[in-house]
């Protein structure tokens, strides 16, 4: 299962499906399903298809790549039935993904995980 890290600001991943979702363009609408898609069989199995959409960045914090869609997500315990927390979502323009993005990832799983 996969569901929204919750900070004080809210949750963040659901904040950017959301605008996905409510967008006038018909590609971002097409991304959300393969988003949903790759989600569906990263919580059934665990792992992906294309190894490659999946990466560790730091500590504990791993990403799902959907096309330039970036989700980095963490468990919260090492008990595989407890589900992964999304952290936020963003489009990456860069080979690797940026600090910032890393640290906010850090941050929302800390405020998460106090909650």
């Amino acid at each position: 299962m996969i569901e929204a890290a919750r900070c004080p600001d809210g949750c963040l991943a659901d904040d950017y499906l959301t605008s996905l979702e409510r967008s006038r363009k018909p590609r971002d609408r097409d991304k959300l399903v393969d988003i949903a898609l790759v989600f569906e069989e990263y919580a059934h199995t665990g792992e992906l298809a294309i190894p490659r959409e999946l990466n560790d960045l730091v500590d504990g914090i791993r990403e799902i790549k959907v096309g330039k869609h970036r989700f980095p997500f963490f468990y919260p315990r090492a008990d595989s039935k407890f589900p992964v927390r999304l952290t936020h979502g963003f489009l990456k323009g860069t080979v690797e993904t940026p600090r910032q993005e890393i640290n906010k990832a850090k941050w929302v799983r800390r405020e998460d995980l106090a909650s």
